[in-house]
């Protein structure tokens, strides 16, 4: 019995350490491939740095430029300043190269710039002087680069949808192969055709604007009763109470309260106006209306005559 337990033991133990022997197989295989990729993300970068020679690559985007700072002893010192476009009295905001991202590669700065139509990507030296250039079409906002199989990744976005350019760098950044590089888009779907692939018959929509119709029309009803009906309801109530008052003064004359002046009606005062008129008429004497029209003679006079001012012509 002892011997079986014993045997058991040892055969549990045995497994457990092959498991571990795996485990530890696979955890070196997988920091040996993550090793053997040096691929960086697809990322802009502001800040870079060359861990050999301690030379950091700064974008400042006040002044647009690339900033080159040199360590010295504790502090960093500026070593060069490379300007990335003029943007000083220039209206055509457009088409200012602004830095996006910048990164140090294989003793190499390189950065990206990039306007709305237009982007380009330089090549310096660690010192800051420029080996290449080139530039391509549409706006790019990050690069990276991935030494195992030396291409240089570039990456954008635009309303229409994505570009990666895919850039040979197999024989150094100072013979960088632009021409015949690939380029890959994705055009983002339209929701005109989204909408037709999600409802292809157009039920659905048909559905949903009836549906918003009718949620329209009750908000409105409710929002009439609840507002409008109360005034309604206020306004009959004092027109009963108006009513009422009358009656109970048709009733009971010597009860009835003595009338204001926003209390009399038109039709009132269009009477009280017409027995006004009507006395201050009688006040006046009857006239005659008899008219005679007198003939004035007058007694002809040739000074007057304008007949002896023209001059005679003759025939």
């Amino acid at each position: 019995m002892k011997s079986k337990i014993l045997s058991f033991v040892a055969l549990v133990l045995m497994l457990n350490l092959a498991f571990v022997a795996s485990a530890q197989e696979q955890e070196a295989a997988c920091c040996a491939t993550a090793q053997s990729s040096s691929y960086d993300p697809l990322v802009a970068q502001k800040f870079a740095v060359d861990s050999k020679t301690q030379t950091m690559a700064v974008i400042n985007d006040n002044e647009n430029t690339i900033e080159i700072l040199v360590r010295k002893g504790d502090n960093y010192e500026k070593a060069k300043v490379v300007l990335v476009d003029v943007f000083e009295g220039r209206h055509d905001a457009h088409a200012i190269y602004r830095p996006q991202s910048v990164a140090v590669y294989e003793n190499h700065i390189v950065f990206l710039a990039s306007h709305r139509d237009s982007s380009y990507v330089k090549v310096l030296t660690l010192k800051g002087d420029e080996i290449e250039k080139f530039t391509f079409k549409g706006a790019a906002q990050a690069f990276s680069y991935d030494t195992a199989t030396k291409l240089l990744y570039i990456a954008g976005s635009n309303a229409a949808g994505y570009n990666v350019f895919v850039i040979d760098a197999t024989a150094g950044f100072e013979h960088i192969k632009v021409e015949g590089s690939p380029n890959y888009q994705y055009v983002k779907p339209k929701k005109a055709e989204v909408l037709a692939e999600q409802d292809p018959t157009g039920g659905g929509l048909a559905l949903i604007a009836i549906l918003v119709v009718f949620v329209v029309l009750l908000l409105i009803m409710v929002v009439l009763n609840l507002v409008f009906g109360k005034l309604m309801v206020g306004y009959q109530n004092k027109k009963s109470a108006k009513a009422a008052a009358a009656q109970q003064t048709t009733d009971n004359p010597k009860a009835a309260p003595a009338k204001k002046a926003s209390d009399i009606s038109g039709e009132e005062f269009a009477a009280i106006a017409a027995a006004i008129h009507l006395y201050n008429d009688e006040l006046h004497d009857e006239e005659s209306t008899i008219l005679t029209i007198n003939k004035v003679a007058k007694v002809y006079s040739p000074w007057s005559s304008k007949m002896h001012n023209m001059n005679p012509y003759r025939r």
